[in-house]
């Protein structure tokens, strides 16, 4: 019997790879291959595959301090990780601010690859901690935002009450090609839209004036470039900036796991499995909505293979198995505290990994 261990990773226990060893360490013939949905980790797991240079350089961080951030390029194509950049893992509690976060660090990522020759990017969005429209990507990539005294406002959502014109940059964007990997449908504006939804997780201080702020500069955008994509699904990923990549640059927005599958050759490596085991650190309904696991059930589901999920913490089990995995396997059996759990994990994995091929008599 030939396993696909196709894992996301287990977040501050182990990586989707070190998921995938544990699996071989349990059973001597399995193909590991890592996976990710477009949130951190996406750049690494992919590059894995595609063997790039890894790039690091300082750029400004959520709340414009210099952090360090890793891209990869490879040719013509960059992947970047916008959480490399204005990453909520930056930030203490006492630290998020959605009004004043900003995206200038991913577009300053973006012009390093754009001034190395790259023509191809796929920026992943997930993690952010910014709500500014992607004004401060755009700001990178040369786009310029005034108030009405013709002066640069702030590139972030307290910048968007200000706006009154913009500027369109000089690089020559007809020459490149964007996608923005995200795993949410979105729009920018409104109750479902980037403000209220995710704003709350990022601490924007004012929902109501922040989401009519974001309406506001839509509008801007709209009569710049004669097309209003603020309904776009997905343009209010990443605080907006979806929105940014598809109306700014020209680009498209994709799932994280189609763009990360695509890349590994996930298709093909279920084709030729006969059981695929998978799985996250927790796994619940919201699992299946775009999420690794069900990502890879539904291709698995194309060629009749059965799908085995293992998770630190399963809820809504039933529902899951509804889906049509064949088990949801919980790796956790201890009253152990969170720490020592994570710490543990690669052990655990693989121990209910031999305790399923135990009972299944494999």
């Amino acid at each position: 019997m030939k396993i696909l261990a196709a894992f996301d990773s287990f977040k501050e226990s182990m990586t989707a790879y070190a998921a995938g060893e544990a699996v071989q360490r349990a059973y001597n013939n399995v193909h590991i291959c890592p996976l990710a949905d477009g949130g951190e980790g996406t750049m690494e797991v992919m590059n894995r595959y595609l063997h790039g240079d890894i790039h690091e350089i300082e750029v400004a961080g959520p709340l414009f301090k210099t952090v360090h951030a890793k891209l990869a390029i490879m040719d013509d194509l960059a992947i970047i990780e916008s959480a490399q950049a204005c990453g909520l893992d930056y930030l203490t509690e006492e630290e998020k601010n959605g009004t004043e976060a900003t995206s200038y660090g991913v577009g300053e990522m973006m012009k390093y690859a754009y001034d190395h020759g790259v023509k191809r990017f796929l920026l992943t969005l997930g993690g952010s901690a910014c709500n500014d429209g992607g004004i401060g990507l755009l700001s990178g990539m040369g786009y310029g935002f005034f108030d009405q005294f013709d002066q640069r406002i702030p590139m972030n959502a307290r910048g968007l009450e200000t706006l009154d014109h913009i500027k369109k940059t000089r690089l020559d964007l007809s020459s490149i090609e964007v996608e923005g990997a995200c795993d949410v449908t979105n729009p920018l504006c409104g109750k479902e839209g980037a403000t209220y939804v995710f704003g709350p997780q990022k601490k924007v201080k004012d929902l109501e004036k922040t989401d009519q702020a974001m309406k506001h500069y839509a509008k801007i955008m709209s009569e710049l470039v004669d097309k209003d994509d603020s309904c776009v699904p997905g343009a209010g990923a990443a605080g907006g900036m979806g929105y940014a990549i598809v109306t700014g640059l020209n680009g498209k927005l994709v799932t994280g796991f189609d763009a990360v599958s695509r890349t590994v050759h996930l298709e093909e490596a279920i084709q030729e499995a006969d059981i695929i085991f998978t799985g996250e650190g927790k796994m619940d309904h919201q699992t299946l909505y775009g999420k690794t696991p069900i990502g890879v059930l539904r291709l698995a589901q194309k060629y009749n293979k059965p799908v085995v999920a293992f998770c630190g913490k399963c809820e809504d089990k039933e529902t899951l198995l509804e889906a049509g995995f064949e088990d949801v396997r919980c790796i956790n059996h201890t009253d152990e505290p969170l720490s020592v759990l994570l710490e543990k994990g690669p052990q655990y994995l693989e121990e209910e990994v031999r305790r399923y091929l135990e009972e299944k008599n494999v």
